[in-house]
């Protein structure tokens, strides 16, 4: 009978061992898996050990937790990075239009204090139009006084022709007309 047990064994240990669950215990079957009429031998497996509640998955978590973390922050804090450089450079070109422009308006003030220091010029040596009014007076004053002096000599001009003409006994014309 022991050789009989002997073959059995080792039968069994050639085959896969399939866990069975029956009345909380535990047990192993030696079936083959295609092999239905095989002997199969129930032996109650070794009892089940307590289970004892693993510190090592708090520390898996733990850890993930820190690596998740870490991992957000370094990509939160390269995304800030390049946020803060995008706005850096805005910045800096809105600052550089704003120095061409200031620029412009610079060279625009300069072109406009010249052209008011020109007018300013002008006010002070050109005339008025009072000053044209009571210049235009004094030259129609002169051209008067020039008119009546010119006719004045001309009848001067004439008594003397007058004059010399009956000093040489010859006939005197008229008087001219006086021209205006």
């Amino acid at each position: 009978m022991l050789s009989r047990f002997s073959a059995s064994a080792r039968i069994a240990s050639s085959l896969p061992m399939r866990p069975v669950l029956a009345a909380g215990r535990r047990y192993e079957s030696t079936l083959k898996v295609g092999d239905a009429a095989s002997t199969s031998s129930a032996r109650p497996a070794q009892e089940a050990p307590k289970k004892k509640r693993p510190i090592g998955g708090f520390r898996g978590g733990l850890v993930g937790f820190l690596l998740g973390v870490t991992s957000a922050g370094a990509f939160g804090f390269v995304y800030l990075i390049d946020e803060y450089q995008r706005a850096t450079s805005l910045v800096l070109s809105s600052v550089d239009e704003l120095e061409k422009s200031s620029q412009k308006v610079r060279e625009y003030v300069k072109k406009i204090e010249v052209v008011e220091s020109d007018l300013r010029k002008v006010q002070q040596n050109g005339a008025t139009l009072q000053q044209l009014a009571q210049l235009k007076a004094d030259w129609r004053k002169q051209n008067d006084i020039l008119t009546r002096d010119h006719l004045e000599l001309k009848a001067h001009v004439w008594e003397l022709e007058q004059d010399v003409d009956s000093a040489m006994g010859r006939t005197s014309s008229a008087k001219p007309k006086p021209s205006k």
